[in-house]
């Protein structure tokens, strides 16, 4: 046999003034009748139908506060006065909400005002709706009147800006950019707010149009780039053997803590050749590169040795007893091949 849950039904609670059904209730009452009943004592609606907005109408909702005449019913989300126009919503069926403080000055300066204009009070006070306390306000410094429609209708065009910029500098074919938006850019402009930007007098820098690739055939350094070669690091191009000489001077300074002057200083007192075997370097040889032979327990640099020497004392690990067994070794061996080669003949 299929169980199935009972589940009890919920009592319906419902108003006692209006019917509706509402949860929770407040004296048997919904919130709407409870609010009428303890604000007009009555739970019925009644609303104050009016066929237009009034004197008689604003002044029985307004009390004097000194020379001001302050508003006492609705306003609106800027806290000015207003009140909704119940003719036209009868007749259009639509909301309209009319500012009264407008409505107001309209009515004692007898003119209407057009849209884009606006009325403020003098006195500071929002729900002031005295006739000498109100005036129309001026429009901004720095803006063009508003049009019939009440829109702004920009700032006026220069005669000249086809052939220069606001600052006053010529549309050149050097100067003038055009972005992929079609818009005009001046570029002595863009220079000069990157030098405020970054603390400089653009006075004491003139701009120069920065040359093109074809018109610099070498590096600042001097090296030509079809000779030792280039590449792009997505903003300029860097010169191969430039970046070369950096990088060896970054692995000299991180690895060895030396500079770049003492390694050549270095170079020229062992006379450009192996400090062991006497050698000369090689930079374009691999073997004969000059090695920076250091210690490995204090870190300070010995001397330069070619690739093999510094390997061969690197696999000795330093150790003079064993070099010096290597050299009693070598000895000992040359002489038994040398007394073998006699007893032969």
């Amino acid at each position: 046999m299929d169980r199935q849950s009972y589940i009890p039904p919920v009592a319906e609670k419902r108003c006692e003034a209006c019917g509706k059904p509402y949860s929770p209730l407040r004296d048997n009452k919904c919130q709407p009748c409870y609010r009428r009943n303890a604000r007009y004592g009555s739970t019925e609606y009644k609303r104050e139908e009016i066929k237009d907005i009034t004197l008689d109408f604003v002044l029985a909702h307004s009390r004097e506060s000194g020379a001001c005449l302050l508003w006492t019913g609705t306003v609106s989300k800027e806290g000015r006065p207003q009140t909704t126009d119940r003719k036209y919503w009868r007749e259009e069926g639509r909301a309209r909400q009319i500012l009264l403080h407008r409505w107001m000055y309209e009515h004692h300066a007898g003119q209407v005002l057009r849209k884009g204009q606006h009325v403020k009070q003098k006195c500071g006070n929002k729900l002031c709706l005295s006739p000498a306390h109100l005036c129309t306000s001026l429009p901004r410094p720095g803006r063009t009147p508003l049009g019939e429609a009440g829109r702004y209708k920009g700032k006026p065009r220069r005669e000249d800006y086809l052939e220069r910029c606001a600052n006053g500098h010529e549309w050149t074919e050097e100067n003038l950019y055009i972005d992929p938006k079609g818009r005009r850019i001046c570029r002595a402009c863009q220079a000069a707010s990157y030098q405020l930007r970054q603390g400089k007098d653009p006075s004491d820098h003139e701009w120069k149009r920065r040359k093109t690739w074809e018109e610099t055939p070498e590096c600042s350094n001097g090296h030509l780039y079809a000779s030792v070669g280039w590449y792009f690091n997505g903003e300029s191009r860097v010169c191969r053997k430039c970046f070369a000489e950096k990088e060896r001077s970054r692995w000299l300074r991180v690895n060895y803590g030396m500079a770049l002057e003492d390694f050549e200083a270095l170079l020229a007192v062992q006379d450009f050749a192996c400090a062991i075997c006497a050698v000369l370097f090689d930079p374009d040889v691999r073997e004969l590169t000059p090695c920076v032979d250091h210690s490995h327990s204090t870190g300070q640099v010995r001397g330069l040795l070619c690739h093999a020497c510094n390997l061969g004392i690197g696999h000795f690990k330093d150790d003079l007893a064993r070099l010096r067994s290597a050299i009693e070794y070598l000895a000992l061996r040359s002489q038994r091949s040398s007394t073998a080669d006699t007893g032969q003949l």
